[in-house]
């Protein structure tokens, strides 16, 4: 027979058992393994990697010490010492699922992509609950075009861990700007560390969109019905002799101006002078980054309500201006991806812009055209996401698609409007190379540079770019760059440090392909595919090797 307990019995051996277990529960300040996570958490790295160093000096096959530890060297751009640390451990017994997702970020820091793949697969077999491997997968796929995988991996790493804080603002993004606000201010109303650094990015996403939402959307709609469009590119000269970029005639209002072509760049960025000369109507403060070693730059957001490029008319757009008067001599630059809905033609040699219909996808779908210059910062959004009294679904994305006539163009990683090239230098690994014809030349990282050949500091080298002026520029000897089906032969190439960019891009950018290479080519652009093509015809120009 079953006999029960009466109640304050029962009630009393339930404290009794519970009560040992919560007293001996260690704190963080009691836990050397939970003190280093907070440290973490709370961005105090140098003191977190303290606890973590200590906790492998006695256990150095303790997994998730060393991937606490890799985390840290990460954050604070020692991808080196990381790499070193994953490898250690992984040569040791009993590594985890937490430890092969650590190698796998430092593998997509340093640009191996194929590497970091392969560990965030084998971290998913160990442990199907491991968030952070389906999240890296998320930003490689990303980066990949894929975009419908990317998400596929970011809704099960939500499905297994909804409350994870990493997981949430991922999850964010993907929400049209409405309902992104509200997420982000329920994720706020919780307790987070004090100091965190994504905390804050969430605080500054929230006032961006607050801002966003108080205003109309400004679409950049297209008002005459063109499918194709050409228009001349216009030499911009560094001397009588010498070129150094493409310039297009481009009309903002009533005024017409001539903004450099930046494959390198993003939206439409124009001095104060010419913002002034067209009427723009100023919207909202703003800051650009870039190369150079002035920090961000100040200026605003402005509304064109015309804007006209060759055949092509559209109307409510919005440009970036700068508080400087022009952009290194120039009105302003305009980035390709400003083109994004077509499939874009820049023919160096005869000087021409081409814009065309993106290949039909399998369903017979087309892209609706117009101009990219209010650059959607989640794949939720759309025109009318802005709108904050209309109801906006999420709209799930899409992979890239290959077009029978595309089989043969070179994939590239897409990092936002940055198109990164696999490219061997010398007899190198494969690096990742900016496609960047608002680069003068060629360049290289030091970092690259020092790896393959051999550098010297150059005085007589300026490099110029948003943020002004870089101070320490070098020559990088005899470098033969190999990328797509081409190569190419260089005595000197310029070599700088591009660490900031590779920290802002979340991978390693080892150079740029600049205009003094590209301007031989004929270079076709397919932004919603991450594809690329090149062609040469020795016959126009000589010295260029295929």
């Amino acid at each position: 027979m079953t006999r029960r307990l009466p109640s304050f019995i029962l009630l009393f051996a339930i404290l009794t058992y519970m009560a040992p277990a919560q007293e001996n529960k260690p704190t963080a300040a009691q836990d050397p393994v939970a003190a280093a996570d907070m440290l973490y958490d709370s961005g105090k790295l140098e003191e977190a990697a303290q606890k973590y160093e200590a906790l492998l000096s006695n256990k150095p096959d303790m997994a998730h010490a060393r991937a606490g530890l890799m985390r840290v060297r990460l954050q604070q751009q020692r991808i080196e010492a990381a790499y070193e640390l994953g490898k250690t451990g992984l040569a040791l017994p009993g590594f985890t699922a937490e430890l092969l997702t650590a190698m796998g970020d430092v593998e997509f820091r340093r640009g191996e992509m194929g590497e970091a793949e392969g560990h965030y697969q084998h971290a998913k077999k160990m442990d199907r609950t491991e968030v952070s491997a389906y999240l890296g997968l998320l930003r490689l796929y990303r980066s990949y075009s894929l975009r419908r995988k990317a998400y596929d991996q970011l809704k099960a790493a939500h499905d297994i861990s909804p409350d994870d804080a990493e997981v949430q603002r991922e999850w964010f993004l993907m929400l049209p700007r409405n309902q992104r606000l509200r997420a982000i201010e329920d994720y706020l109303s919780l307790p987070h560390p004090k100091g965190d650094v994504n905390t804050l990015r969430m605080v500054h996403s929230a006032e961006h969109v607050k801002a966003a939402l108080s205003k109309p959307a400004h679409a950049c709609k297209l008002v005459n019905k063109v499918e194709k469009a050409q228009t001349p590119l216009l030499p911009l000269m560094s001397d009588l002799n010498h070129e150094r970029g493409f310039g297009l005639q481009v009309k903002l209002n009533d005024h017409t101006s001539k903004l450099m072509l930046d494959t390198g760049a993003s939206g439409i960025t124009v001095g104060r002078h010419t913002a002034e000369r067209a009427g723009l109507e100023r919207i909202a403060e703003t800051k650009f980054g870039g190369i150079g070693d002035k920090g961000a730059q100040s200026g605003y957001s402005a509304v064109a309500r015309r804007i006209r490029i060759g055949e092509l008319e559209f109307e409510d757009c919005t440009v970036d201006v700068s508080d400087r008067a022009s952009i290194d001599g120039d009105d302003g630059l305009i980035g390709t991806d400003v083109f994004d809905s077509y499939l874009i033609d820049i023919d160096g040699p005869a000087l021409k812009l081409k814009l065309s219909p993106l290949p039909r996808r399998p369903d017979g779908r087309t892209a609706a055209t117009a101009l990219r210059t209010e650059v959607a910062d989640a794949e939720g959004d759309d025109e009318s996401g802005a709108q904050g009294s209309k109801k906006v679904e999420m709209k799930l994305p899409e992979d890239r698609y290959i077009a029978p006539e595309m089989a043969t163009w070179t994939k590239v990683f897409r990092f936002g409007h940055q198109l990164l090239i696999p490219t061997r230098v010398n007899d190198s690994q494969s690096m990742l190379f900016v496609i960047d014809t608002g680069s003068n030349s060629n360049m290289i990282s030091t970092t690259a540079a020092h790896r393959v050949t051999k550098i010297s500091r150059d005085n007589d080298i300026t490099v110029k770019g948003l943020n002004g002026t870089v101070k320490n520029v070098y020559s990088a000897y005899k470098v033969k760059l190999h990328f797509s089906h081409f190569a190419q032969e260089n005595q000197d190439v310029v070599s700088l440090d591009l660490s900031n960019l590779s920290k802002n891009e979340g991978t390693e950018v080892s150079g740029l392909l600049g205009f003094e290479l590209l301007k031989l080519l004929e270079m076709k652009i397919d932004y919603r595919d991450g594809l690329v093509d090149f062609s040469y015809d020795p016959k126009r120009i000589g010295s260029f090797r295929h």
